[in-house]
């Protein structure tokens, strides 16, 4: 069509080609769980076989907790029991008022007793033995932990209080009374070496060859079974005052600081921690989790060795016409099977209005390792787009949200030109103003004229 402007309608995309945002690669454990509310109060607590056993201080009794149906029996024990051990299917219980050492057989019977040179301070087992300290005889006891049979009595200054003794591979490591010495003792042999830190110990744990130290500043010391420091950690304060200290077969060391109420994981160079609702009391590992008692709170709870997945990075790219997709890297510390779903909340153009939240499952590819899902968008909508990851014990990792927005505008073309002609351009609508313009001028200046012309002139007189 020569000489007539077109009008072409344009969808425009406004969205960069490739978003790609990063994810802070953060490992940690999962958040506490929690058993339904007990009837009684959880103080110390440990594993026999898929039982948890607990001490209630107001009852003074021991409650086996099923791990498989929740069923519960108790047992009639000790008061003021302070420490708890277990071994070849026995409880040990130590308490504050007794020169005893109490010993209950899973199998049945009635509580054995046996009897100390004082009253024990401390209690540590191996599949093996099973020690008692006694500081105020500057003695530790070690006992056959199937026949129940004196060992050992190895004269030693050892330390008040929990955590200063810990039993490994026929080894025994004690915290001396100075604070700052640590005897490693051959029970075979009855040698001893030593190792000596600048900071007070103020709890010890041995695990296959490693030992583990926190110290009052807070820090945490991993150290080689031939008594060398390897790695060193600082901690939050107030992490060391009551600590519980364990070593997982992966590396991983987990601690329990009960005064901050907070359970942390140490992986490498990276600390993490959860929170709980209570101040804990006792805390005792299990295969997959941590157990742990809120002494306020009254609760058992639980915290899941299993690390959250990462989403590591995200692209969105547009498709046209609306449509994006989203492509997702995760990654699960623990090698879990992993759901990924992708959230897409679009805002509300009504101020207060709640957003749309609309929810896409993920397909994994697999020769890309990468979770992939489309989604749709109006003219008009902004989103935020994020992806959330879960395991099979429900851990969840999220990503960052990445805005997303599809406008549509309306582009006017330049005019479309035939190919040139003899005939004359269009006459434009100002041309024809300026032409009117001046006949308008002219009116007065015609209308003169014509009167001027048509007016008759004097007759002049005939001369005579």
């Amino acid at each position: 069509m020569g000489g007539k402007e077109r009008i072409l309608p344009l969808m425009a995309c406004i969205l960069t080609l490739s978003l790609t945002y990063s994810i802070l690669e953060v490992s940690a454990i999962s958040q506490p769980n929690y058993l339904t509310h007990p009837e009684f109060t959880p103080s110390l607590i440990t594993i026999v076989d898929d039982k948890l056993v607990v001490y209630d201080p107001v009852e003074s009794s021991l409650i086996f907790i099923s791990k498989v149906d929740g069923s519960m029996k108790a047992l009639k024990a000790p008061k003021e029991v302070f420490d708890i051990a277990v071994s070849n299917q026995k409880i040990f219980m130590a308490t504050s008022t007794r020169s005893k050492l109490y010993v209950y057989n899973i199998s049945g019977g009635d509580i054995e007793e046996i009897e100390l040179p004082g009253l024990p301070g401390d209690l540590d087992s191996s599949p093996k033995y099973i020690s008692v300290s006694l500081p105020d005889k500057s003695l530790v006891i070690v006992f056959d932990a199937v026949s129940l049979n004196e060992l050992l009595r190895i004269e030693i200054n050892v330390d008040h209080g929990l955590g200063k003794i810990s039993l490994d591979d026929g080894f025994l490591y004690v915290v001396q009374s100075d604070g700052y010495t640590l005897t490693k003792i051959d029970l075979g042999k009855n040698e001893k070496h030593y190792l000596r830190i600048d900071e007070r110990i103020l709890a010890l744990k041995a695990f296959n060859n490693n030992l583990l130290l926190a110290s009052t500043d807070d820090r945490l010391y991993r150290v080689s079974g031939n008594l060398k420091i390897e790695r060193r950690w600082s901690l939050e304060r107030g992490s060391t005052i009551d600590i519980g200290l364990y070593m997982l077969s992966d590396g991983r060391i987990i601690y329990v600081a009960r005064a901050r109420w907070a359970i942390g994981e140490i992986d490498g160079d990276s600390i993490s921690e959860v929170r709980v609702g209570g101040r804990i009391f006792g805390d005792v590992l299990d295969k997959d989790r941590i157990w742990f008692t809120e002494i306020n709170t009254r609760k058992i709870g639980w915290v899941w060795l299993s690390r959250p997945p990462i989403v590591k990075s995200m692209v969105i790219e547009p498709e046209g016409g609306g449509l994006f997709k989203a492509s997702a890297k995760i990654y699960d510390p623990d090698n879990e099977p992993i759901r990924a779903t992708l959230i897409v909340t679009v805002k509300s153009k009504i101020p207060h209005l709640i957003a749309d939240n609309r929810t896409y499952d993920m397909n994994y590819i697999v020769d890309r390792d990468i979770y992939v899902s489309e989604f749709q968008l109006k003219p008009g909508e902004e989103a935020e787009v994020y992806v959330v990851a879960i395991d099979q014990v429900n851990n969840i990792g999220v990503s960052e949200k990445i805005p997303t927005r599809y406008r549509e505008e309306e582009v006017k073309t330049a005019s479309i030109s035939s190919p040139p002609t003899a005939s004359p351009p269009p006459i434009e609508l100002t041309d024809l103003y300026l032409i009117a313009s001046s006949l308008l001028l002219l009116i007065p200046i015609i209308a003169a004229v014509i009167i001027m012309k048509t007016k008759k002139k004097p007759r002049k007189k005939p001369r005579k």
